[in-house]
């Protein structure tokens, strides 16, 4: 009788449970962005967020939390899963973080990937359009390969840029002279000011767009597969110009572990249907982003195998 009574109890407990998932969301979603309000992660979490209420009426609400290279946001929400109502929305400095040591978890092993709702591949290197030693990518290599180590590169160890010149140097048989300018505003007034010969961005051409427009500033190519239209510019890729060297900035939702994977389905099955969503699309194409609606399981397989080639370009920085 007992024993009846206990299996009883599992049945009522567990058909609670599957019925409160079926009602998921009940209450307003957290989205976690690792970064100060402003810059592109805060923007897309919030045209995400916008979004995600528009086409299917939930309340998803943006909280930043800053620090620790986004280890600050993992480990709060780590500590307070809330049941599925708080997810990290971050990008790839995630997976530069994780392979400089930087984290004391591990992103795949501790949480789960409900998607990959953005992709950023118009990112690039730019020089000042005074600049008398090279005005494209040409030019650029041609210069690099008779003087060697001279042309400065602006990057912080470790970080998305690093990732990118490395990967340049490989393709193109060069060397830079990197050197630490500072964060990514610092390294534009260094650009601005012609006291450095190359910069990459980080945030994508948007955040550099009056620089490029203006003439100020000349793109060398991106990290796309193609070229990218920019109002009446169209700047080539690298890719274009014979160097195989793509990389997307890429933005995911990351959920605890022990948040259950019917919760990570559902905010799966809400990235998918935003895909159309006109203001959305509006806004990726000002931002130059690419909306895309990965599953759970493509999003950690690429995730995984982005990881690989990084810590690949970066084995000899790691200690």
């Amino acid at each position: 009788m007992k024993r009846l009574l206990a299996l009883l109890l599992v049945a009522v407990l567990s058909l609670t449970a599957v019925s409160a998932l079926a009602e998921w969301p009940e209450r307003a979603i957290e989205l976690i962005v690792p970064a100060n309000p402003g810059g592109d992660t805060d923007a897309n979490a919030r045209a995400l967020a916008a979004a995600l209420t528009e086409e299917l009426g939930w309340n998803v609400i943006v909280s930043n939390m800053n620090g620790g290279s986004g280890s600050v946001a993992f480990e709060d929400c780590l500590s307070n899963p809330s049941d599925g109502y708080r997810f990290v929305f971050y990008h790839n400095g995630g997976v530069t973080s994780e392979i400089m040591g930087m984290y004391d978890f591990n992103i795949l092993d501790d949480f789960k990937l409900a998607g990959m709702p953005f992709m950023d591949y118009s990112n690039a290197f730019l020089t000042n359009s005074a600049n008398t030693k090279f005005n494209d990518t040409a030019s650029m290599v041609a210069y690099m390969k008779d003087h060697p180590n001279e042309v400065t590169f602006a990057t912080e160890t470790g970080n998305f840029t690093h990732l990118q010149v490395l990967a340049f140097e490989a393709a193109a048989g060069v060397k830079f002279n990197i050197v630490n300018a500072g964060t990514a505003a610092q390294k534009v007034v260094e650009l601005v000011a012609n006291r450095l010969d190359v910069i990459g961005t980080q945030a994508g051409l948007s955040s550099v767009r009056d620089y490029e427009t203006k003439g100020d500033f000349i793109c060398l190519g991106t990290f796309a597969e193609g070229p990218i239209q920019m109002g009446d510019l169209e700047l080539k890729s690298f890719k274009d110009q014979g160097y195989d060297v793509v990389f997307s900035k890429f933005f995911y939702l990351a959920a605890p572990n022990a948040v259950d994977d019917e919760v990570i389905a559902k905010m799966n099955e809400g990235l998918a249907k935003v895909v159309n969503n006109a203001k959305l699309q509006e806004y990726a194409a000002n931002a130059l982003v690419q909306i895309s609606s990965m599953t759970p399981e493509e999003t950690e397989t690429y995730y995984a195998e982005q990881k690989a080639e990084y810590t690949e370009y970066l084995k000899d920085y790691i200690d």
